[in-house]
């Protein structure tokens, strides 16, 4: 079958946006009932759309990321191409929790038009799915019937493919790093949500010989090389999702320390060496210290394979895709 998938978080023109798509895409290729996946980018034009109209025209699927007022207008520009049509959503795009941290009038409207285009997607499209189960709680009950009928749930997955292990020494010589060690933090676009102050307040905590590796803005390939040079992943943010940087993480065998958000709770569930931690940086570091003077043992990378492999979780997936064609 042939997949298209469109975003408007999709890598284009050399800008980094949503590396994730990318890998599921490659991973998707691998599966030998797929013959080929489109990447299909969101231009804000009538002639973009006009694009993404012809190029669905020649696959058997379209499948959509991200919600909000750009995915109702591609459904839109769709009307008449008989394809099944599924819509995934990510996080704030269904919760718009954005909004609390958010002090422009004008970015708080686009939000939460963002949020109700997606409640009517959840009606256009043939089938809807989330990344985190949480996520429905936010969906209004008047649409609980036809969440019913349509929903599914898409896990988000690391491509081990590209996501290979490596020397800590040798990837912090790639990136020019001392021989402190590093607390990973990664934001795409230095958002207040991420709270990147508390994670800077806690590495302070952590004292002499911790430091903050910040990634924010990298190329997809170099994700892997900052990860293994990082000695843990801090998570701060005030709302998530089901944060994919947490799965990269334990893909890699690094411990993550994360504050209750999102499915993080449910992500670290059973594991030795990760830990949910107090958002007060002072409890924070202490928790954090104790888990670091452990031995790690618990090579996440082999015993989670089954739920971070995007190679097993994307089977579901394209499972559905058979369905509907039937």
């Amino acid at each position: 079958m042939k997949i298209a998938i469109v975003s408007n978080q999709i890598f284009i023109d050399g800008r980094v946006t949503n590396p994730v798509l990318t890998r599921m895409k490659n991973s998707m290729m691998r599966d030998e009932r797929v013959e080929e996946v489109m990447s299909l980018p969101v231009s804000y034009s009538f002639k973009g759309l006009r694009s993404i109209r012809s190029a669905a025209k020649l696959c058997d699927v379209v499948h959509i990321h991200f919600g909000g007022l750009y995915a109702l207008a591609v459904w839109f520009f769709l009307i008449g191409v008989k394809r099944p049509k599924l819509i995934t959503f990510h996080g704030t795009d269904i919760h718009a929790k954005a909004i609390k941290t958010e002090k422009k009038l004008l970015s708080k409207l686009k939000i939460k038009l963002n949020q109700y285009a997606s409640f009517l997607s959840i009606l256009a499209f043939d089938k809807v799915g989330f990344v985190a189960k949480e996520m429905e709680q936010y969906v209004p009950k008047c649409l609980g019937g036809t969440l019913k009928r349509k929903s599914f749930l898409q896990l988000l997955g690391v491509d081990y493919h590209s996501f290979r292990m490596m020397r800590k020494e040798e990837a912090k010589d790639i990136l020019k790093l001392d021989g402190n060690k590093y607390g990973l933090f990664s934001t795409i676009s230095n958002t207040n949500i991420k709270r990147q102050d508390i994670a800077e307040a806690i590495i302070k905590e952590l004292g002499d010989g911790f430091k903050l590796l910040v990634m924010c803005g990298v190329k997809p390939e170099e994700v892997p090389v900052y990860i293994n040079a990082s000695d843990f992943l801090l998570l701060t943010s005030d709302e998530e999702g089901s944060p994919n940087i947490i799965r990269e993480c334990l893909a890699l065998n690094k411990p993550v320390f994360s504050v209750n958000v999102g499915d993080a709770a449910l992500q670290l569930e059973g594991l030795a060496n990760s830990r949910i931690i107090d958002r007060n940086p002072t409890v924070a570091a202490k928790e954090i210290v104790n888990i670091l003077n452990k031995t790690y043992i618990d090579n996440s990378r082999e015993k989670l394979k089954f739920r971070l492999d995007f190679d097993y979780l994307n089977k579901s997936v394209i499972d559905i895709y058979e369905k509907l064609l039937k």
